[in-house]
């Protein structure tokens, strides 16, 4: 058999098993929080299946020690619950991912950045969606930036307008102080 065509076979095949796999993974994800206690639930994460085995990332290798021995009771959850037949579970911290938690607004680094200038109005982007093609939003973006940079001082190295920020910052524009 030529190479070419078990390339082809192979080819056909792999899409119908990988995307039974997500399925799979996916069911398993929706209703993780049922199959293992709200403390396991947050200490640990199914990542993939592959080969009937579900790969589940924890938080610490405390958290693989013990799971190792809760593993037949949540095989035997997911086989009643979902009708999934796993023929095993492995724990690693290898592929561990902490929850990102939602940042305040005050955490992001934009809002104290030198080069932010202040929030002038929330109709802006409405404006701006109200056009129906690029170059008609484009010219109106531009006249709204061209309207913000009349009353910005000036970078005393290249001239061109900018925030008082990076003047405090490093005594001239973004630009002009990546160049030094």
């Amino acid at each position: 058999m030529p190479f070419q065509e078990l390339e082809s076979i192979l080819g056909a095949i792999e899409p119908h098993y990988q995307s039974s796999e997500r399925r799979q993974l996916q069911r398993i994800l929706e209703i993780w929080t049922t199959l293992v206690t709200d403390a396991i639930a947050a200490h640990t994460q199914p990542i993939a299946i592959q080969r009937n085995i579900l790969e589940v990332a924890t938080a610490s290798p405390v958290w693989t020690q013990t799971l190792v021995f809760e593993r037949p009771v949540i095989l035997r959850k997911i086989r009643d619950l979902l009708s999934i037949e796993l023929s095993d579970i492995r724990f690693s911290t290898v592929q561990w991912r902490p929850p990102q938690a939602e940042a305040p607004i005050e955490a992001d680094p934009w809002q104290s950045h030198p080069s932010r200038l202040p929030d002038e109005t929330p109709e802006v982007e409405t404006q701006l969606a109200l056009f129906s093609n690029a170059k008609t939003a484009f010219d109106r973006w531009s006249l709204i930036i061209q309207s913000r940079a009349q009353h910005l001082p000036l970078c005393p190295e290249c001239g061109s307008p900018t925030p008082p920020g990076e003047l405090q910052r490093w005594s001239v524009c973004a630009i002009c102080a990546a160049q030094r």
